[in-house]
């Protein structure tokens, strides 16, 4: 297949690596420094975003605030291409699908892999091996489009699962908006520790790691989807609560179960 990528920086890297052997890929990025690190990876690069076209797909693996803006772009012209975006937050997507050119083919994505690191230097062809992929099915998708999409997802090495926007967007804010700001709240209590923060073990390392989230990003997945990401937030403060009266009242039976739910919970990921 003929495949653009639109962004080149962690997950548009990966996906160009992942695909460049076995497509023609071509690649297209805002930033000098993104075009110049993925030119010298040997990818190819298009000197316009239109000149990604025609092609069988294009993924916009852009910050979430651009995708939309790409698409509209691309659909003018799309000329059959399929259109994948890779963004944490669908419901943009399927709205801006709503009012596409009746002849535009858009099926929304997000792979479940990723890194705290960013840029075309953390790129890694075998991110998305192993994961799920999730494929959201737009007003403009038809059986065409997300066949050409679960094809691209398989051919990176990860799984396809399908949802809607507003189950995507319910569920990410739980998966990822909530513990986002859990980490975020965890690491700044962790400041109370010193002088020994910076001795402490894999339990805080691991558990704050999504606190190394550039906070653009970090911002952008709380706000982009706020009356979820409230409720998610508000389902962990509820559940520290419950633990913090159980520890007031001295109540080692409801905590343990608790305790045993989450551990539950945290086995069905494998």
């Amino acid at each position: 297949m003929k495949i653009g990528i639109v962004g080149l920086g962690l997950i548009g890297g990966s996906l160009a690596l992942a695909l460049r052997d076995g497509h023609d890929v071509t690649g297209y990025d805002t930033d000098e420094r993104a075009r110049s690190a993925a030119k010298a990876d040997g990818i190819r690069i298009a000197s316009r975003l239109e000149d990604l076209l025609p092609a069988d797909a294009v993924l916009v693996a852009t910050p979430i605030s651009a995708i939309v803006p790409a698409l509209e772009q691309l659909a003018a012209r799309s000329d059959g291409a399929v259109l994948v975006d890779t963004g944490s937050l669908k419901r943009a997507v399927a709205d801006y699908a709503d009012r596409a050119p009746t002849g535009a083919r858009i099926v929304g994505g997000h792979p479940m892999a990723g890194t705290t690191s960013a840029g075309f230097s953390a790129a890694d062809p075998g991110l998305f091996r192993g994961r799920a992929f999730l494929l959201v099915p737009t007003a403009r998708s038809d059986d065409h489009a997300m066949a050409v999409a679960g094809a691209i997802v398989r051919e990176v090495g990860a799984t396809v699962a399908v949802c809607s926007a507003d189950v995507h967007d319910r569920a990410m804010a739980r998966l990822v908006a909530g513990p986002l700001a859990t980490a975020a709240a965890l690491a700044v209590a962790g400041a109370q520790a010193e002088p020994l923060v910076a001795a402490a073990g894999p339990g805080f390392r691991d558990s704050t790691r999504l606190a190394d989230t550039p906070a653009d990003l970090a911002t952008e997945l709380l706000f982009g989807n706020a009356a979820d990401s409230r409720a998610a937030i508000g389902s962990i403060i509820e559940g520290l609560t419950q633990l913090r009266d159980a520890l007031e009242r001295g109540d080692r039976d409801y905590a343990r179960s608790f305790l045993q739910t989450a551990r539950s919970v945290r086995r069905e990921l494998g």
